[in-house]
């Protein structure tokens, strides 16, 4: 972590525009990056977001809500399918006496899998 630059963003938001440059070179390849245009986008959406306090409500109007019904499915697919029961399997085995059936099914996996 101590070879590490600081983060160009945090550096930007601190002011500190020069070593947000040098911070970008670091992380990109300088032939590709241009770092003082990477600064002054930064600069804009620190700015941008600055003059506008978001609000939830926004997260139920126009392109936000189609974000929001599409992150909200994928989490609740990942629940409905078993994910949230299969990562807590052994609390339920453990529950319905069935932890030495869970070290067989281990067992058979380990061996033949």
């Amino acid at each position: 972590m101590f070879l590490a630059p600081e983060s160009p963003w945090w550096l930007t938001r601190r002011g500190h525009y020069e070593q947000a440059a040098r911070s970008v070179e670091r992380l990109g390849r300088r032939s590709l990056v241009n770092s003082t245009e990477a600064v002054a986008m930064m600069r804009r959406v620190i700015d941008a977001e600055s003059e506008s306090s978001p609000h939830l409500i926004e997260l139920f109007k126009k392109t936000d809500l189609r974000r929001t019904a599409i992150v909200c499915g994928f989490y609740a697919s990942q629940n409905l399918a078993g994910n949230l029961i299969a990562n807590q399997a052994v609390f339920f085995f453990e529950r319905e006496s069935f932890a030495f059936l869970l070290i067989v099914e281990q067992a058979a996996l380990w061996i033949g899998g």
